[in-house]
């Protein structure tokens, strides 16, 4: 067998939400887990990344994650750490070089306010936004939180290697603000790239990893324990993770971005968006004040 097609990225632009609605098509068979970060286990492991989640180390590990009774059903993953990271564009391309590539963007401000509110949620940074983005953090992942926060919005390179790699014609770019406004023309679009069919009834108002802040420290180090919160999602009914969702966790998170720090940031990314408009025709010109 042979994946089929990946959605690289990037981190919090809707990959879990697009991933949870390819899942229940019929004529598609996700990996078992979202983000088995196959092609990037080395990568992460070198830099000693501080998520505890599953690696898949060898490809029959990896072939395992699909479903043996899929039929003529495509396969697809979802690891978002593929966008980002140089040599994995080609790799993708040594194993099946005719793999369709689904890259969604956010507004890499936004992206990096997102990221930061994930990692405080599941108790991996503890100071402020502003001391990792200015670098004034002493924590030893301070480097890491920097460029999952930072770097990793830079997207006009990482999208020129899937360019370089596939083709345009084998690559769909989605813009999170569309996909938020209408998530059944993405998904039909993405129907069209996948050759699947578009006569597909979803609930398009089930929301995926939404952000939520844990009510106390015990709670969010549970949170933090990817085994646990993959046991809870095969085997609790929505109705009970609806449940504790409300129990434990904060219904909003009021915090937000200085000014001063998004006109860092704007500045900071304004270069890399004329990029990315320039290859993208114009897809995110709305980025630009």
């Amino acid at each position: 067998m042979k994946v089929d097609f990946f959605i690289v990225g990037a981190a919090k632009s809707g990959t879990t939400s697009l991933y949870n609605y390819l899942f229940k098509h019929p004529e598609v068979c996700m990996s078992s887990i979202k983000e088995p970060n196959f092609f990037s286990n080395k990568l992460l492991n070198e830099q000693k990344m501080y998520y505890k989640d599953i690696r898949i180390d060898s490809i029959e590990k990896y072939h395992n994650l699909f479903n043996k009774n899929i039929n003529n059903k495509i396969c697809g993953e979802a690891s978002v750490s593929y966008l980002f990271y140089d040599k994995i564009a080609k790799q993708i391309k040594k194993y099946n070089k005719n793999a369709k590539i689904i890259i969604m963007l956010r507004n890499p401000i936004e992206r990096a306010f997102s990221h930061y509110l994930m990692d405080l949620r599941l108790g991996f940074v503890n100071e402020s936004f502003d001391s990792i983005i200015y670098r004034n953090s002493k924590n030893k992942n301070q480097h890491l939180h920097y460029q999952q926060y930072v770097k990793v919005g830079n997207y006009s390179s990482q999208v020129l290697k899937y360019f370089d790699s596939f083709g345009k014609e084998n690559i769909l770019i989605i813009n999170y603000d569309d996909f938020v406004k209408s998530p059944s023309l993405e998904f039909k679009k993405t129907c069209k790239l996948l050759q699947i069919s578009k006569q597909f009834n979803l609930d398009f108002d089930k929301k995926y990893n939404v952000g939520k802040l844990a009510k106390n420290k015990i709670i969010s180090y549970l949170y933090s324990v990817y085994h646990l919160r993959r046991f809870v999602n095969l085997f609790f009914s929505d109705k009970l993770k609806l449940y504790f969702k409300r129990s434990l966790f904060h219904e909003n998170i009021n915090m937000s971005m200085s000014l001063k720090t998004r006109q860092y940031l704007y500045d900071y990314y304004l270069k890399d968006i004329k990029k990315l408009n320039l290859i993208t025709s114009n897809k995110f010109a709305r980025w630009i004040k």
